[in-house]
């Protein structure tokens, strides 16, 4: 499978989504987990992973070159991710690349014997909606089924009334036809979050007793990562 973190520029939380994306899928063991980070000025789920999951680096922020960026992503694909789970943190500008061959991508990944799925993390703008809609017409989310697509809200961007999405007449379409969405939860307080972000390895790494974590806070990451993985589960094949 290939897990794509989509979504609006940056400081929507596509970076939170993939980390604890991986971190689900590296608890279902059932696949090797591989991961691609699109863009190496921003290698913050790379870090987190760095010699837990095999790791690319391909530069996916390249509007003006999108053959180049479509080349080196599929040929690592193909060379890497035969019957692994890859994950792919997409970069802020990413959009401008990858939806312009969304169905190019979808046909060499059925090639290849992959299927996609996507996660589609939002602002809180009418522009957002506008962006989302877009890509559910002709961009990455045009090209897999309901059940392997989400749309995904962050607390940490704002509350659930504040994403213009949650009023939409898109929203109210999209879930009538089927269509999935998320809640992504905010890790609170935040020094436990500041703390956790500076330390790398899976979020389940750190519940056990050998934690550097008291048991209060161990008890309240245990809280966050249960629901944020019941997030992720939705866009997540079993097959």
């Amino acid at each position: 499978m290939i897990y794509i973190s989509h979504g609006e520029k940056g400081g929507v939380g596509k970076s939170r989504l993939a980390m604890v994306l991986i971190d689900y899928l590296l608890k279902q063991n059932t696949r090797q987990v591989v991961l691609i980070e699109g863009d190496k000025s921003g290698q913050d789920v790379g870090e987190r992973y760095a010699d837990i999951v095999e790791t690319g680096f391909i530069n996916l922020n390249r509007p003006d070159h999108i053959q180049e960026a479509f080349s080196s992503l599929g040929n690592w694909i193909e060379k890497n991710g035969e019957g692994k789970d890859v994950v792919i943190n997409l970069p802020g500008q990413a959009s401008d690349t990858l939806d312009k061959f969304a169905d190019l991508l979808a046909a060499t990944m059925e090639m290849a014997g992959q299927k996609l799925a996507v996660f589609y993390s939002l602002g809180t703008l009418d522009l957002h909606v506008t962006n989302l809609v877009e890509s559910m017409k002709i961009g990455l989310m045009s090209v897999v089924p309901l059940e392997r697509q989400v749309v995904i809200m962050s607390e940490a961007t704002g509350s659930m009334d504040q994403f213009a999405w949650a009023r939409s007449d898109a929203r109210a379409t999209y879930i009538k036809a089927g269509g999935q969405e998320g809640f992504m939860p905010k890790l609170l307080p935040s020094a436990l979050d500041t703390r956790m972000g500076g330390l790398p390895g899976p979020y389940s790494a750190f519940l056990g007793n050998d934690s550097p974590f008291s048991l209060t806070d161990r008890g309240l990451l245990f809280r966050w990562l249960k629901s944020a993985h019941e997030v992720v589960a939705k866009g997540v094949s079993h097959e």
